[in-house]
């Protein structure tokens, strides 16, 4: 699954900017709100997307996604599930002065454009 809507992106920003201290993931589902899952809710997180269809494969990725963020300040992963099994991992930052950033969130808006 590509990146979601472009419209998503200054939620999750916003959301990053809160949290940027504090250890954990941005989670998107079905509702297309961003919510912020800390580091001691991680484990029943993992245990519910199992359940669900691609839920092992999302929920191992996520995990060394968690590891390999754990302690590295603001930028945290980002999982966008939806409940058909789809599903988009990154890590994001909440650092907006980047011109390579810029270029990214522009060639999103280009690709979602094309696509609709």
């Amino acid at each position: 699954m590509a990146f979601p809507l472009p419209t998503l992106l200054s939620t999750i920003e916003e959301l990053l900017l809160e949290v940027q201290w504090l250890d954990g993931l941005i989670l998107v589902t079905d509702s297309e709100r961003a919510s912020f899952v800390s580091f001691s809710q991680v484990d029943p997180l993992l245990r519910r997307l199992r359940m669900r269809p691609k839920g092992h494969e999302v929920a191992e990725k996520l995990c060394m996604s968690l590891l390999e963020s754990h302690g590295k300040g603001a930028a945290k992963p980002v999982l966008v599930f939806q409940g058909d099994g789809s599903f988009w991992l990154g890590v994001m930052g909440p650092c907006s002065s980047n011109p390579h950033r810029h270029h990214a969130v522009a060639h999103l808006h280009r690709c979602f454009s094309i696509s609709a």
